[in-house]
């Protein structure tokens, strides 16, 4: 959905068991550890990122370039991916 939507690639980085959180370059778009460890639902992601794209006067990687930069980084649960790319 990321890909579809901003032109983005997701990268997926392995981290603690359960552990699912979203970085639009340095920010937290989205983290599910003080919800309970759940996995964000359809287009939760999605929703988050362009909110955070709304309020800030950049887009990602600071070049002026809508698409570029990192394009979000996920710590999805052990040997999963993170089902939102």
């Amino acid at each position: 959905m990321i890909k579809k939507e901003f032109g983005w690639e997701a990268n997926v980085k392995k981290g603690p068991v359960g552990l699912f959180d979203v970085y639009v370059d340095e920010a937290v778009v989205y983290t599910n550890r003080l919800e309970g460890g759940r996995l964000p639902q359809d287009n939760e992601v999605v929703r988050r990122i362009r909110k955070h794209l709304a309020g800030s006067a950049q887009p990602p990687g600071g070049t002026g370039k809508k698409g570029s930069g990192k394009a979000g980084e996920s710590q999805a649960p052990s040997g999963g991916s993170c089902g939102c790319g």
